[in-house]
């Protein structure tokens, strides 16, 4: 019987679930799922209805995932931009990443989401049949919440931010519009195996800008200030981590008991204790074999995949009132990230398009392939929408005089192309 079938039917026991867990969740903290009251503690100093609110969230995550079942066509399953801004805090060179460093563990998280990583293809035969993508990138914004440019890192000369102690939240941007990952060299003192925790979905921690991922940049993907070598299975902590912030808890969270991870493909399993090495740790724990590749257990160097059932869940999950805003094409033009969500599109996005001149001062071109009905939408660098137009020639011109000095992108587009670009108004 394949895995999938052979789970299905794992029951959801939410009542006992939730009087073991937190609404925060450590990635990498405990031995024990339900002994550590400080992290109630912790959570429930941003919101006194904490562990109501996880309960009323996993009762709209399971109606959301109902209705995708029920009308398939409903599920956003493509082309998912997620834009991120990093805290990276330093005390002079200590601890301070440089660009390729973290574009390094940028580019492992967005492979693994999408199925590009090294150990796809040599995932356990039992399993295999069940690993699951999501069609979602992680993009660096290239606007902050201001609307001035930014390449989506900030630099914070801060010692004891680099302990993680402090107030680390005081530099949060808008948790609706962005992802913040914040990176101390360590997470949870020094020397240590734990390497970093995250936030499940939460309106109360959005509202106040308490929520997102953090990481120790020692183990964040490779280059100056990691302690990794390349290829090192461990730098795909990060994707654990994304997979809390996406509602995913552990596949051992639960143990052997009925209401386990909430994913009915997941097999049940003992665990919480952090390996270091192979992928078979706890194997036969509950009985069944385990999936000790997927990227929720704790076997650190031993992280290939997801399953369907975890992709369902976390897809759901964009769709909670605190994940749908981020992803939104308004949101995207807003944190510079309109680029890279077209570029990525189902669509043919290398449509043969001329706009000019840019800079431009009175008046814009468009040059179209061929006559068709388009759309020319206009908007300003908050993703506000300031012109839309219809557009039946292959000729368009387009009158800027109203419009100030500034950046501001372009989509054209109908239901089988689209093209988009930055323009740059400049009045003589």
């Amino acid at each position: 019987m394949e895995v999938h079938n052979l789970y299905k039917m794992k029951a959801l026991n939410i009542v006992f679930f939730f009087t073991c867990l937190s609404i925060f969740s450590f990635g990498q903290h405990t031995k024990e799922q339900c002994s550590k009251e400080a992290i109630f503690q912790r959570h429930l100093e941003i919101d006194e209805n904490a562990l109501e609110e996880l309960a009323e969230t996993e009762s709209q995550l399971q109606k959301i995932i109902q209705n995708f079942r029920d009308n398939p066509e409903q599920k956003q399953n493509s082309n998912i931009v997620i834009p991120v801004v990093m805290h990276v805090f330093h005390d002079g060179d200590d601890g301070k990443m440089d660009m390729d460093q973290i574009q390094s563990g940028l580019k492992i998280l967005n492979e693994d989401f999408n199925g590009l990583n090294d150990g796809w293809n040599t995932i356990d035969p039992a399993f295999d049949n069940i690993k699951g993508t999501m069609d979602i990138n992680f993009c660096l914004a290239s606007i902050d919440p201001e609307g001035n440019p930014t390449t989506g890192v900030v630099y914070h000369q801060d010692p004891q931010g680099l302990l993680n102690e402090g107030n680390l939240f005081r530099h949060a941007w808008d948790n609706y519009k962005y992802l913040n990952i914040y990176f101390p060299k360590y997470t949870g003192g020094e020397p240590s195996d734990f390497t970093a925790y995250a936030y499940f979905p939460s309106t109360a921690g959005s509202d106040l800008n308490q929520g997102g991922v953090f990481y120790s940049s020692i183990r964040w993907g490779y280059g100056n200030h990691s302690i990794l070598e390349e290829g090192d299975d461990w730098a795909s902590v990060c994707t654990h981590e994304l997979g809390h912030w996406l509602n995913l808890y552990h596949t051992f969270q639960g143990g052997c008991s009925a209401a386990n991870d909430f994913v009915g493909d997941t097999p049940p399993t003992t665990g919480g204790t952090i390996e270091l090495s192979d992928c078979n740790n706890n194997d036969f724990s509950c009985g069944v074999h385990t999936n000790g590749e997927n990227y929720m257990d704790y076997n650190h160097r031993c992280k290939k995949m997801f399953t369907l059932g975890q992709v369902e869940r976390m897809t759901a999950a964009l769709f909670l009132p605190s994940r749908i805003t981020l992803w939104s094409e308004e949101n995207l033009l807003a944190t510079g990230c309109i680029d890279f969500y077209t570029s990525n599109d189902k669509m043919n996005s290398s449509l043969p398009v001329k706009v000019y001149p840019n800079p431009a001062s009175d008046q814009l071109f468009v040059d179209l392939p061929f006559e068709a009905s388009w759309d020319f939408e206009l908007f300003n660098l908050k993703g506000e929408l300031m012109f839309k137009e219809k557009i039946s020639s292959k000729k368009y011109t387009f009158d800027l005089h109203d419009y100030h000095n500034g950046l501001y992108y372009y989509i054209i587009r109908n239901e089988e192309y689209n093209s988009s670009g930055k323009l740059s108004v400049l009045h003589n």
